[in-house]
């Protein structure tokens, strides 16, 4: 028996490698920059991350994953314990270095992202042999079809519940897709998922029909600076965005949704509360730079 929820996050873990540019590079051009900095990050790692902090303790957050045998890997193991996460469960890949992402970021927070594996292409369904049976496990499309498969049959076997973040949009089995509750993608995943090059209709009748396509629980459809919508056996409706004064680096924003987003349902919250609250957290993110905010503001952002 646990005397908290427990949360397991299974998905990559990577070091940010940040170039500041004045605006992002069209294909074929170079763009230079001063500014170069590192940074803790990765989708996995990212939302365990932002679980822990958002869970202000009373949520017990599980990464599981892989780091390199080297500085990038200690540094990230040490940024997620610093959270209160859990990360007995992240195996060492030895010869192998840590994840990288290489990302610029604009002036106006828009970003680019190119990310390199490293040792995140060894985890697999191995990694889960000693896990426990927790209260959520979250999946991410970063590692590929095969890892989140993996994920989605753990949770699957030890009836957890599951919540994929499908982004960017992967194929997975109906029956990982069915079992979602919430399948979490923006807009552009959402007409992947759909093979729609294009969307007419209002953004409740897109979430209404990905859920219908998909026969997921439930889903939430990501709108930007536009708010969420959600879509479950109830019907479709808006969650209205949080207003930001101020946008200096959109990276991680919506791993920092997803990780707020799971602490409160850990915590017994409704999917509207929980959306409601991840928003708020993802909002007061945006304005800070790297993939994560600092614990107060992501501690602030969501009220238990």
């Amino acid at each position: 028996m646990h005397d908290r929820p427990v949360v397991l996050v299974f998905g990559a873990i990577n070091q940010d490698e940040v170039a500041r540019v004045h605006r992002l590079p069209q294909p074929g051009e170079t763009v230079v920059t001063e500014s170069i900095q590192s940074f803790p990050g990765g989708k996995g790692a990212n939302q365990a991350y932002a679980a822990a902090v958002a869970g202000r303790g009373e949520v017990a957050v599980q990464m599981v994953g892989a780091v390199g045998d080297d500085v990038a890997g200690a540094d990230a193991l040490r940024s997620l314990n610093d959270a209160g996460v859990d990360t007995t469960l992240v195996k060492q890949v030895a010869g192998r270095p840590t994840g990288r992402a290489y990302i610029a970021v604009a002036e106006d927070g828009q970003n680019l992202i190119v990310v390199g594996l490293g040792a995140n292409a060894f985890v697999s369904a191995s990694n889960l042999v000693i896990a426990q049976r927790p209260d959520i496990a979250v999946a991410q499309s970063e590692l590929g079809s095969a890892a989140t498969e993996a994920l989605c049959g753990f949770a699957m076997r030890v009836g957890a519940r599951l919540v994929i973040s499908n982004g960017p949009a992967i194929e997975l089995s109906s029956e990982a897709l069915a079992s979602a509750d919430p399948l979490i993608v923006n807009e552009h995943e959402a007409l992947d998922l759909l093979s729609a090059p294009t969307w007419t209709g209002t953004p409740e009748a897109l979430a209404d029909t990905l859920r219908f396509h998909l026969g997921s629980r439930s889903v939430v459809v990501t709108l930007g600076s536009a708010g969420s919508v959600i879509a479950d056996a109830t019907g479709a409706r808006l969650c209205a965005a949080t207003k930001v004064d101020r946008v200096v680096d959109t990276t991680g924003a919506g791993d920092t949704f997803v990780g707020a987003l799971v602490a409160s349902l850990a915590l017994g919250d409704g999917l509207d509360d929980a959306v409601a609250r991840a928003s708020r957290t993802a909002a007061a993110s945006v304005g800070w730079r790297g993939a994560r905010a600092p614990l107060s503001i992501i501690a602030a952002g969501s009220p238990t």
